[in-house]
């Protein structure tokens, strides 16, 4: 069972680097996945999404990162990475000023699009690197 599966956010209340992660099957297409929440102040500083499956649709396979806070921006982290291919792939917006610290708890979500509804393979597990303001 997944650790921060509806919960509330977690702090380890020390100075170290902490982890949400996901995973996500090509069963999950044209859905909003959450991958988990982050502690108010909480500062994302890396992550990525790694296929493990690579997915097959006949067309693009792609993932959307973000999160829902007292803002929402459904593709702050990383916006249309391939899972196309097996390997990891880093999030792509995080030098971006989309990537906020947000005052509250935000939840982070994915959300796997295909351009082609014909997948019958594909598993991948999304990463969020975050550190603590304490």
């Amino acid at each position: 069972m997944a650790l921060n599966r509806n919960v509330p956010a977690r702090n380890a209340l020390y100075q170290n680097v902490q982890f949400l992660r996901k995973k996500i099957t090509f069963g999950n297409f044209g859905t909003t996945v959450t991958v988990g929440t982050l502690p108010a102040y909480a500062n994302v500083i890396g992550g990525g999404v790694h296929v493990t499956t690579a997915f097959n649709s006949s067309g693009t396979d792609l993932l959307d990162v973000g999160f829902i806070g007292s803002t929402t921006d459904p593709d702050a982290y990383a916006t249309l990475l391939t899972l196309a291919a097996v390997g990891f792939i880093p999030l792509d917006e995080l030098g971006t000023t989309t990537n906020i610290m947000q005052t509250v708890d935000t939840t982070v979500t994915c959300a796997p699009a295909q351009s082609v509804a014909d997948a019958t393979a594909g598993e991948a597990y999304v990463i969020i690197m975050y550190v603590m303001a304490n």
